[in-house]
């Protein structure tokens, strides 16, 4: 179930991109080249270690009460600073270096992306953890 779910999330741009019609151009071999690349994706997960997976969501679900807090007591600096320092720890995290490892492939075989400056305001600096 809990590989479902990652999976899931990792499939998340590729919804987004066939939304924008990311796929309207692609020949039968194409579509067939990204089947097989969702599915070795899939495989990959599978081979994540659960008890490391549990504990970065434990400790993720952790930061985001804590952020939660802060932003609520109007300690935004504060609040931004642990999301900051969370991001370090997200990519140090052996886990979500396999689960990053696993979704690559599938970036490749993507003809288009869905836009990435999405998260970012009218100036190009990111949104405030506390502003969503």
């Amino acid at each position: 179930m809990r590989n479902l779910l990652i999976t899931l999330l990792l499939l998340l741009p590729i919804a987004a991109a066939a939304e924008n019609d990311a796929f309207k151009n692609m020949d039968k071999a194409q579509m067939q080249q990204v089947m097989q690349k969702m599915k070795a994706m899939q495989d990959c997960v599978k081979h994540i270690d659960k008890t490391d997976m549990q504990a970065f969501q434990a400790q993720a679900k952790q930061m985001t009460a804590e952020v939660e807090r802060l932003c609520a007591a109007g300690k935004r600096d504060e609040a931004m600073a642990r999301a900051m320092e969370f991001g370090k720890d997200v990519s140090a995290n052996k886990a979500m270096q396999q689960m990053k490892q696993c979704g690559d492939g599938i970036t490749e075989a993507l003809p288009l992306l869905p836009d990435t400056t999405q998260g970012q305001n009218q100036a190009g600096s990111s949104r405030h953890v506390c502003d969503h």
